[in-house]
């Protein structure tokens, strides 16, 4: 048997899943932080909690600091939402991420709402499907308006012509704000022949 040398032991507890939340090793979001998300609903959007706390810094880790992991529970917890209105008799044909520009990925190294969506759609059971294309990569969205927001991402999204004609989706992304990325998105949907689009985030913004 081969032992573990100083530096495989501090490589180990360094690559450990840490909660985003409280630093608890074991996960990269424990069960008592995940438990301390409330789903809040706003219109069509409804979100697995809001933006802060725990949920905030987990968004922050997974979007900007490279831990991709996080896509498992946070995507988990956006599951929840959907599986919850599957119960009421709300029914959906697929699931389908709002995508970031091909460029934003590229820099970023994945897309964190097709990571989210392919959970979703793993945990329940719904197909996902990729027909969006984000054509125009907006400009950062923190320091504008409402209006404004939505006029920087109008034009911002294709679809495939009849990909979807008749499909009741689920839209997922990762934090919803003014709603005009949801909203640039769903249109896009509706204009490939979605006959019903709600939206899912992992935490509202508002």
């Amino acid at each position: 048997m081969i032992s573990k040398t100083a530096a495989d032991t501090a490589l180990d507890l360094l690559l450990a899943p840490r909660c985003a939340g409280c630093g608890a090793a074991g996960s990269w979001l424990c069960l008592s932080c995940r438990d301390l998300c409330e789903p809040v609903r706003h219109g069509r959007v409804t979100a697995a909690g809001t933006y802060g706390g725990a949920l905030r810094e987990a968004i922050h880790r997974f979007k900007y600091g490279g831990e991709r992991a996080l896509a498992n529970e946070l995507g988990t917890l956006v599951a929840s939402c959907v599986a919850n209105d599957l119960a009421t008799g709300i029914a959906f044909d697929v699931v389908v991420p709002a995508v970031l520009h091909r460029e934003r990925a590229r820099a970023r190294g994945y897309d964190q709402a097709r990571l989210l969506a392919a959970v979703v759609a793993e945990r329940t059971a719904l197909p996902l499907r990729i027909p969006l294309r984000r054509i125009r990569a907006a400009s950062p969205q923190v320091a504008l308006d409402r209006a404004a927001r939505a006029e920087n991402l109008r034009g911002a999204y294709v679809a495939e012509a009849g990909a979807l004609r008749g499909a009741r989706v689920a839209l997922v992304d990762d934090v919803a704000t003014t709603g005009a990325t949801l909203a640039a998105a769903s249109g896009a949907l509706r204009a490939a022949g979605a006959r019903a689009v709600r939206s899912y985030v992992v935490a509202l913004d508002a």
